[in-house]
């Protein structure tokens, strides 16, 4: 991994390497939780991994999302007041800026104080600009619905997979409360 990213010399975050390295993270704390109780210089490597992982983990998520070197001159910066004249900040976001919403704070401050008008958001990202979707839409070949589900698939099965496992869940426990009805009314 460390070859990879030596070579590589990423710009953008490496997402991909965050489940490994999550997992290395995981992995080291289980194997270290099971050592001895006083550690000793030949632990040295179980207690250095962890940290690595933890440090590699931490520079990903602060790394940038879209690469640096392309222009931000319509991008609002992140934690800045929102204008319509400016592209959303999830243009220019870091991971963990992008997991915790904290770049929406200053809109919904301001949202807290007075209804929202068009002015006072931004304008969308490149990657959902209208004319921009229309015509890499266009360039799907079949019928409308197999077009849908090229473009949109792996929502379709995100959203299918989390609704089954929801429906599973409140299934379950409707089941139990049921039971637990029944073995009381008996």
């Amino acid at each position: 991994m460390v070859a990879i990213v030596g070579i590589e010399c990423p710009r953008t975050a490496p997402i991909s390497l965050l489940i490994p390295l999550v997992g290395l993270l995981v992995a080291q704390l289980v194997v270290l939780s099971h050592t001895r109780a006083a550690l000793n210089t030949e632990d040295l490597p179980l207690i250095l991994a962890p940290i690595a992982a933890l440090a590699a983990i931490c520079i990903i998520l602060n790394m940038p999302l879209r690469d640096p070197a392309l222009s931000i001159k319509d991008i609002s910066t992140p934690f800045t007041t929102s204008t319509s004249e400016l592209r959303t900040p999830e243009d220019n976001l870091t991971p963990i800026q992008f997991m915790t919403v904290s770049w929406m704070a200053p809109l919904l401050k301001k949202g807290k104080t007075k209804e929202l008008e068009g002015e006072n958001v931004w304008d969308l990202g490149y990657e959902f600009k209208h004319a921009r979707l229309h015509s890499a839409f266009r360039l799907l070949q079949g019928t409308v619905a197999s077009r849908l589900l090229q473009a949109n698939g792996i929502d379709v099965v995100r959203t299918t997979l989390l609704q089954i496992m929801q429906l599973a869940s409140s299934m379950r426990f409707f089941t139990r409360l049921l039971f637990g009805f029944l073995a009381n009314a008996l």
